[in-house]
Parts: structure tokens; C-alpha cells; sequence
């Protein structure tokens, strides 16, 4: 996978929006709940500043997690590309099994999009990482 085209301070700003804008997310969960609203049935963001802030602060993380995801590594070497593919492999196969199995065994359970890419980003950054610490 050598489509790295972000510099490396774009890691940091990917984190921050990652964390941000999840913790925003998290929140407005939690003010549901202590609002005593049913869950997915309300959210506090959105009465608040409307359907265009409510759907940006659901979409940020995963704009945060693919910035990190396309940034390059401080030493980026043909070692660092050879992890990011092993990674990447794993990450996908471990996704369309996953995928397979939901489907087999429960049919009715839906993810939205987000959460998927999202997971799916998230599982390949720790793929990475453990790789990446088991061969440093």
C-alpha cells in the first residue's frame, strides 16, 4: 500500500479530530441517557444545532481515522509497506469472515456504513501496530 500522499503531522491532526469528534458523539449519547430518552430515538446535538452539525459530528471520526491511516510513518521504508499490506490483509479477511458470519447466523443485525469503515480503519491501525511491535 504505498498511497501514503499525507505527510506525517497529518497523524496528529487525524488523531485529534478522531478523538474530538468521537468523544462529541459519545457525549451527545450521554446526554441522551441522562435525559432519560430511549436510545437511537433522540439526540441532543440535533435539536440543539440542527441535522447539518448532528450528521458532521457522526462523519468527523471517520474523516480523522482515514487521515491517519493515509499518513506516512516518521521512518517510512519498504518494511513499514510490507506491515501496512500483511495488516491490510488481515484486516480484510478478517472483515468478510466476520461478515459472512453475521449473515449466516444473524440476518436481522444491520451496521451503518460508518461504523463499519470506521471498525474496520480501527482494527487495521491495531494490526499495525501489534505487527509493528512484534518486529520492531
Amino acid at each position: 500500500m504505498s498511497l501514503q500522499i499525507l505527510p506525517n503531522w497529518c497523524k496528529k491532526l487525524g488523531l485529534m479530530l478522531f478523538i474530538v469528534t468521537a468523544v462529541a458523539g459519545g457525549l451527545d449519547a450521554f446526554l441522551d441517557g441522562l435525559n432519560g430518552v430511549p436510545r437511537g430515538t433522540h439526540h441532543f446535538f440535533k435539536d440543539l444545532y440542527g441535522e447539518g452539525l448532528f450528521h458532521i459530528i457522526y462523519i468527523t471520526p471517520t474523516i480523522g481515522l482515514f487521515l491517519y491511516l493515509l499518513s506516512k510513518e516518521k521512518a517510512e521504508d519498504d518494511f513499514i509497506k510490507l506491515l501496512r499490506l500483511e495488516s491490510y490483509q488481515i484486516t480484510v479477511i478478517t472483515f468478510l469472515v466476520a461478515s459472512l458470519l453475521f449473515y449466516i447466523f444473524r440476518p436481522d443485525v444491520v451496521f451503518g456504513l460508518d461504523w463499519f469503515l470506521s471498525l474496520f480503519m480501527l482494527l487495521f491501525l491495531v494490526v499495525f501496530y501489534v505487527k509493528k511491535q512484534a518486529y520492531s
